[in-house]
């Protein structure tokens, strides 16, 4: 890559903005499981991933336009009272309530990501999309990192509650910082369905079984970290997968060739293994952090695969379409995890897990190709 320094604050702004997409599921994880239970915890965990799942479907084609910014702007003043009703009713057992509560919390954060991707593929030369994205990862895999470390902080000084409050504050120093881009200034809207080709849907669709692996990993740690009288370890632990994500995603960026389906596997066969520790929080750290290891590679491999494959007009809308995909999937194995874990323990959802990444990374054996530019 010819010059990384002025792709730097685009992915810091990247990281601020990723903040509640992960610290709010695994707080609201907390706090539901500690007032009412984990299979309530993990039903209100996927009802907020969907919510902001379909956020990013409903808003994805102003993200490609001159409001985006106000768009952003908008949802980030709504999330402040939809966070706030979560907080007061996420001890209900009455699903009619504590169903709609967590879909507004969800459905009110800011796709600040696809906005951040955007603007890279569109500042970035073809050739150099790989590395970008590697980088994109490692941003990914900072904020995971300290996203969770803050959560673990905020249940230890104020418990769950406080660590769902910090939503909103994420949400608008990531939305402020994504502002000053100008995300598509002056620029239009591509044609509804242009870009959505077979090849693509290919690609999304591996990213959205991508995450409810991903989901259904973060449930087991969750429960893991319970079941050893210790729910303040379940942030570090996602902090120790995602430093495993970091030193990935640092082999990725130094451009070492290796094909998706290769580290598609690898991190199938690595998040099907977290299970066996399921008696030792220090034997799952261990493992947790090989699974880590793939994970910024694929991910970046994945999202360079729909960078290349996409029209640039069309950018924002398939990175809002590819992390919507993630989110909504993740909201069914939030949803399904937590019921399993419950009945039959971590490991119960271990081995699914690492099969849905091999289904995901033969879905995403598709060739690079040509990036298409559809505007002067």
């Amino acid at each position: 890559m010819r010059s990384f320094r002025p792709l730097l604050k685009l992915l810091t702004v990247g990281a601020l903005g990723r903040l509640p997409f992960i610290t709010l599921p695994v707080a609201a994880l907390l706090l539901v499981d500690e007032r009412i239970g984990l299979g309530y915890a993990g039903i209100a965990s996927g009802a907020l991933s969907l919510g902001a799942g379909l956020i990013g479907l409903l808003v994805g084609r102003l993200l490609d336009g001159p409001r985006a910014g106000r768009v952003l702007a908008a949802l980030t003043l709504a999330h402040i009272p939809a966070v706030a009703a979560f907080i007061a009713w996420s001890g209900t057992r009455n699903l009619a309530v504590l169903l709609p509560v967590s879909l507004a919390a969800g459905f009110t954060v800011p796709p600040v990501a696809p906005v951040v991707r955007a603007l890279l593929a569109q500042r970035t030369d073809q050739a150099d999309a790989t590395r970008v994205f590697a980088f994109d990862s490692i941003a990914v895999e900072i904020a995971w990192i300290g996203g969770p470390l803050l959560v673990s902080i905020a249940v230890i000084l104020g418990g769950p509650a406080l660590a769902v409050s910090l939503s909103p504050g994420f949400a608008m120093i990531g939305v402020a910082a994504v502002y000053r881009e100008r995300p598509g200034a002056g620029r239009t809207p591509a044609v509804a369905g242009a870009w959505l080709t077979r090849r693509v849907v290919r690609l999304l669709l591996s990213f959205a079984v991508t995450g409810t692996g991903f989901r259904l990993i973060i449930i087991a740690i969750a429960a893991i970290s319970t079941e050893q009288g210790r729910p303040d370890a379940s942030g570090v632990l996602l902090a120790i997968w995602a430093a495993g994500g970091l030193v990935g995603g640092l082999w990725a960026a130094r451009g070492i060739a290796a094909s998706t389906w290769q580290i598609g596997v690898a991190q199938a066969v690595t998040l099907a293994l977290v299970g066996i520790g399921t008696n030792s929080i220090w034997v799952t750290a261990i493992l947790v952090f090989v699974s880590g290891v793939p994970s910024a590679p694929f991910v970046a491999a994945l999202t360079t695969l729909v960078s290349l494959n996409v029209a640039e007009r069309a950018h924002a809308r398939a990175f809002a379409a590819m992390q919507a995909g993630s989110t909504i999937f993740a909201a069914i194995g939030a949803a399904a995890g937590g019921e399993l874990v419950d009945r039959f323990g971590p490991a119960s959802v271990t081995l699914p897990a690492g099969v849905l990444l091999l289904v995901s990374a033969a879905l995403a054996r598709v060739p690079v190709q040509p990036r298409v530019v559809t505007y002067a």
